[in-house]
């Protein structure tokens, strides 16, 4: 028995370190980066980086206010100003007891104003959804353009994600160790759970892949990102897109989304008036098979 207990741990013994050391790195990113506003919503954690545009980003499930600065990175190029909030529960940021897309917007409002940053254009991503569309319904003067990406639009279709593998996912985040395990041992079928499909994640090129390692890595440490994703669970439940968004918008999905199914992307496109609807055969919930043309569709549409 003694033998056997010494062949199951001292394999972890010896990734444990590794497992330490990049949480110690994740950590001190976050603390580096993470600035914090008292707001009659609670302490409301964000970043800003860089000079230009002014881009609200907002992150997905399973996010925070860093997600939100790496999709800024990835996907915008040229001078712009990130400014990425944690939304309710994420990270250090508090969820009311009281929560919704339309307060989850109020509280965008109240981190502009404090910024003193007028005017902003949104890119939305997966779980983003909602509250970005929210905010362009109640404050249309603040917003110049919306980019909905892999976006969420209505509450859970039948072709989604199943939610006995969404329950999985929720499990994996109460442990750090677990989701940074699992990660490593079982990359394709983490990719999976959250919506790139393993044939997709075979064909990536090397810097297809470096770009899937870094979507699971920043969302290191997971569990501080587990009452968020719970807290938009509530919030997509009830989430109708609000009647006259008028603003410019784009949408962005893939057809082999294995997260948001597509019909998010169709139901947005038909609902917000003059929209624009880019969809694409392959890609998954991440669209990094894409990106370099989802890059392009991104800056024309932000710059024209």
């Amino acid at each position: 028995m003694a033998g056997f207990v010494a062949f199951v741990l001292m394999p972890l013994l010896i990734v444990f370190p590794y497992y330490q050391k990049q949480m110690n790195e994740a950590k001190e990113r976050i603390k580096s980066e993470s600035k914090l506003l008292e707001t009659k919503f609670g302490v409301m954690e964000y970043a800003i980086s860089g000079e230009g545009m002014p881009v609200l980003l907002i992150h997905g499930a399973g996010g925070g206010f860093d997600q939100g600065l790496w999709l800024g990175r990835i996907c915008l190029e040229g001078d712009y100003q990130f400014i990425a909030p944690s939304k309710f529960g994420y990270l250090s940021s508090h969820a009311p007891e009281e929560i919704s897309a339309k307060l989850q917007a109020e509280q965008y409002r109240i981190l502009l104003d404090y910024l003193g940053i007028e005017k902003v254009s949104i890119i939305g991503v997966s779980a983003g959804g909602p509250s970005s569309m929210q905010f362009v319904h109640d404050f249309p003067e603040r917003v110049d353009k919306l980019v909905l990406l892999s976006a969420v639009s209505m509450p859970p279709h039948p072709d989604d994600k199943d939610p006995f593998f969404v329950h999985i996912i929720q499990t994996i985040q109460k442990s750090d160790f677990a989701y940074w395990f699992f990660t490593k041992a079982f990359k394709s079928q983490i990719l999976s759970l959250v919506g790139i499909p393993a044939g997709d994640y075979k064909q990536f090129t090397p810097e297809q892949k470096e770009l899937a390692n870094e979507l699971l890595d920043v969302m290191h440490p997971m569990s501080l990102r587990r009452k968020g994703t719970i807290t938009d669970g509530l919030i997509i439940k009830d989430f109708k897109i609000p009647e006259s968004i008028r603003v410019p918008t784009l949408v962005i999905h893939s057809k082999n989304d294995g997260l948001v199914s597509y019909s998010h992307a169709e139901y947005a496109n038909q609902r917000i008036e003059g929209s624009k609807l880019v969809l694409y055969e392959t890609g998954g919930h991440g669209l990094i098979s894409e990106l370099e043309d989802a890059r392009r569709q991104i800056n024309s549409f932000l710059n024209n």
